[in-house]
């Protein structure tokens, strides 16, 4: 009796069983082997934990004293770590002070070094001095005012990848669904196989059929047809399958390229669909909106996690709200006013179709520079219009005065006269300064730097204050050595610049005191010095005296005038020549305000 040949279905049933083990154990491993590395996490983070909370204690505290139980074993008994292997409390150079081991240890721990801080917290592996058991180490610093006192080890022994009996009931949840699995997948198996089973048997019956029946031969033909028509729409859906994938590739290739570019703008770019929904945010809305850019997407404005006051300024811009035209509003950040946000809405449409509304982009920008540049340009305009006003309505004043009253006595009239040209001058010094600072910001000025003996300008400089009307009462001295080599610079924009120090330094003076113009070389420099006797400049204003429009907010300072652009102005002359400008001052004694320039061999040189 010849006996039974096992059929497909049962070759197949079995390869299933056995893949599905193969899988059942795959499983199984990469299990443990997650379980291993998270163990190993966690035991790092322990021991991190535990060593920086031992260092936390003094090194009287971790060391065994007369008639007290050793601490060290009292804390790492609390701990109530399995793995726990030694632990110890050793001096700068190596030796044991204290010492806690597991039964059975003889580990031998290589001393720490001391000179080198970086290496005191850390871990890393030590041998057990068992064969097959790794330890992991963990050590740190114990410090007294900053110096090292000793060092807090601590081991653990290092998970392995072996199975124990507590991942038993773990490993047998995991392989039991897939062993379920197959007998299941085998009946399903067999029951889609029994038609081809039948068919085959069928073909087998035809195929051993007498020659004279034609009933194969058209079955067979049949079959033949279905086979190649099976074959022609498998072919058509496999090319419009590669056509929708080719589509969807480029697809995808477009709204990469659209989001690359739209990520690259220096401006927030919000997306919304039809539906109020936000599809896109590129990284610049975070920053701008005070939330991560994520957060909002597939969510209607209502639920995005922002401020209120920034929600109720966005609403009316998104959906039936906003309209077909664009729109623009603005909020300030976390409420400071000093600085905006502007957003504007606009409408997206259909390209085939202007009528069909797909959705709204917002954009939004950080405006805080135009805010403060207007608010600069207003205050500039302001503080203009007031310093021309006073020394205009003095002039009138005056003016009108020495018009009508044709007899005003002597003095009265060179008062006025005085007062009319001290105001005119002080009317013209402002505008003049105006149109310097307006030429240097707006580029210009070329410096035309020519061969100057600097002796006589500082002369002509300090002759020129003693003439205005604000030198008297005062001492005025010139300090020039007499071997004081030329320098090259610019003769016109050096005298502004001195004008406007030596003006400051005779407005500010006290009466009877003195003002000192001098200047000093060394090898490699020259410096022009301004010196007075006045009120000084208060320490908190010195970082700012050289701002455009500052002034002093010392009553003082206030009760003399001028208009904070001197001092500005000057910085601006010095730096055009690659100078610096410096300025030391003590309240009540006076000022020091000095010009440092290269000479023309230095400035080559580092050329």
């Amino acid at each position: 009796m010849t006996p039974p040949r096992s059929s497909p279905t049962d070759r197949a049933g079995l390869f299933v069983l056995s893949a599905c083990l193969v899988a059942a154990l795959l499983v199984a491993f990469l299990a443990v082997r997650q379980q291993t590395e998270q163990h190993g996490r966690e035991q790092i983070e322990q021991g991190t934990r535990l060593v920086k909370a031992l260092t936390a204690i003094p090194l009287d505290g971790l060391t065994p004293a007369d008639g007290r139980p050793n601490p060290l074993a009292a804390v790492l008994r609390a701990h109530g770590s399995a793995d726990l292997a030694f632990g110890l409390v050793t001096d700068p150079q190596g030796r044991t002070l204290a010492e806690v081991t597991a039964p059975g240890l003889s580990p031998a721990v290589q001393p720490l070094n001391a000179d080198r801080p970086a290496e005191w917290f850390g871990h890393g592996p030590v041998d057990s001095g068992v064969a097959g058991l790794d330890l992991m180490e963990f050590h740190g610093p114990l410090l007294s005012d900053g110096h090292l006192e000793g060092f807090v080890r601590i081991a653990f022994r290092a998970p392995g990848m072996g199975f124990t009996a507590s991942q038993l009931p773990f490993l047998a949840g995991l392989a039991l669904p897939v062993l379920l699995l197959v007998p299941l997948f085998f009946f399903l198996l067999r029951s889609q196989l029994r038609p081809l089973q039948a068919l085959g048997a069928r073909l087998e019956t035809l195929a051993t059929a007498p020659p004279g029946e034609a009933s194969a031969r058209d079955v067979v033909s049949r079959f033949a047809l279905f086979l190649d028509a099976a074959e022609r729409r498998i072919r058509e859906l496999e090319s419009t399958r590669d056509d929708s994938e080719t589509s969807v590739k480029l697809l995808g290739y477009k709204k990469e390229k659209v989001e690359s570019a739209l990520e690259t703008l220096p401006e927030g770019v919000l997306v919304l669909d039809e539906g109020e929904v936000a599809v896109f945010a590129n990284a610049k809305v975070g920053p701008l909106l005070g939330t991560d850019p994520a957060s909002l997407l597939h969510k209607e404005p209502s639920a995005w996690s922002i401020a209120p006051e920034i929600l109720s300024v966005l609403a009316p811009l998104v959906g039936n709200q906003a309209g077909a035209v664009k729109h623009t509003a603005s909020y300030h950040p976390g409420g400071d006013e000093n600085r905006r946000v502007s957003v504007w809405s606009l409408p997206l449409f259909a390209p085939r179709d202007a009528t069909r509304r797909l959705g709204t982009l917002l954009v939004l920008r950080e405006t805080t520079d135009q805010l403060l540049a207007a608010r600069a340009r207003d205050e500039f305009i302001a503080h203009v219009a007031h310093e021309l006003k006073t020394p205009l309505a003095n002039i009138s004043l005056y003016g009108e005065l020495l018009r009508d009253e044709p007899d005003l006595p002597d003095e009265t009239r060179v008062e006025a006269i005085n007062t009319v040209c001290d105001e005119a001058e002080r009317a013209a010094a402002l505008i003049g300064n105006l149109l310097n600072i307006s030429r240097i910001e707006a580029g210009s000025i070329v410096i035309e730097r020519q061969w100057v003996r600097l002796g006589d300008l500082l002369n002509d400089c300090m002759e020129h204050l003693s003439h205005g009307g604000r030198a008297h009462h005062l001492r005025l001295r010139v300090d020039v050595p007499p071997d004081l080599s030329p320098v090259e610079l610019d003769k016109d924009l050096l005298r502004i610049a001195l004008n406007n120090l030596l003006t400051n330094a005779a407005k500010y003076n006290r009466d009877d005191g003195e003002v000192v113009l001098s200047a000093e070389e060394s090898d490699e420099r020259i410096q022009i010095s301004v010196q007075d006797t006045g009120i000084g400049i208060p320490a908190a204003d010195l970082e700012r005296i050289f701002e455009k429009f500052y002034r002093s907010a010392d009553q003082e300072a206030v009760s003399r005038g001028g208009h904070g652009l001197g001092l500005y102005l000057a910085r601006q002359i010095v730096e055009m020549h690659q100078g610096q400008i410096s300025v030391v001052s003590q309240p009540g004694q006076g000022t020091r305000v000095t010009l440092s320039f290269r000479k023309p061999h230095v400035l080559l040189r580092a050329a």
